[in-house]
């Protein structure tokens, strides 16, 4: 265990091994420095950032007091009050992103019938995977939905899924401590439909089609898109300034 310097705010995008990630931080920190944040989904219709976005800005809090790290499904603007903090989160290729998430929703309705107000329309109406994806919140869910607005390079450490290991690695080493990349939580099953539909070309094309402000955002912020001068698998910034926070 380590005495940080400043507080950990970890940003849970969905299907990101984010659930594997968030029990290997109570490991390394302590159950009781990591506090979980899910009562504030940004796909959530309800959330107060869409609802009122300024007296959301307004109103957000100053630090994490008692806790020394934060890992949840949260705007990352949510904590932009803190005064210092390390950012950090993993990305998605966002066509494989929507169908993790569409197949992972599929495979808990009928235990979890009650969720935000997307969940159960998707339920509700049983909707295709082409129609999920047309949705604003999950066509634009990490270029508006999570990230818009926001400076990406005031991010500690940027991941990618399919570097899931370097991303679990240079956190360990941005914090100090021994993240174990070998949890596996939360997994969406697999399925005979789902790869039949990831073998439909038509299907594909239209999915990148209907994403590509996502797919955009991917490319530029995770360093496989060539039109930044981050180092591939990740962005990882362990020393030096950051920009600083916009004026509130």
């Amino acid at each position: 265990m380590t005495a940080l310097d400043q507080p950990v705010i970890s940003v849970h995008f969905p299907k990101t091994s984010g659930t594997s990630f968030r029990i290997a931080l109570q490991a390394a920190l302590g159950d009781d420095n990591v506090i979980g944040s899910y009562d504030c989904d940004p796909l959530d219709p309800a959330n107060p950032c869409w609802i009122h976005p300024a007296w959301f800005l307004r109103n957000c809090p100053r630090d994490i007091q008692p806790y020394r790290a934060l890992h949840g499904h949260i705007r990352i603007h949510k904590y932009d009050l803190l005064p210092a903090a390390y950012r950090i989160t993993m990305l998605r290729e966002p066509v494989e992103n929507l169908i993790s998430i569409y197949f992972f929703w599929r495979s808990i309705f009928e235990n979890n019938p009650k969720g935000h107000a997307i969940y159960e329309f998707v339920r509700e109406r049983s909707l295709s995977l082409l129609e999920t994806a047309e949705i604003p919140g999950l066509r634009r869910l990490m270029s508006a939905t999570y990230f818009g607005d926001f400076d990406m390079r005031r991010f500690d450490v940027i991941g990618i899924y399919d570097r899931r290991a370097a991303f679990f690695s240079s956190v360990s080493k941005l914090l100090g401590v021994t993240i174990a990349a070998d949890i596996e939580e939360n997994v969406t099953p697999p399925s005979e439909e789902r790869g039949n539909l990831v073998a439909d070309t038509r299907l594909m094309a239209r999915l990148r089609d209907l994403l590509q402000d996502d797919i955009r955002f991917y490319e530029a912020h995770s360093g496989g898109g060539g039109r930044f001068r981050w180092a591939k698998p990740f962005f990882s910034k362990l020393a030096g300034p950051k920009p600083r926070a916009a004026s509130q």
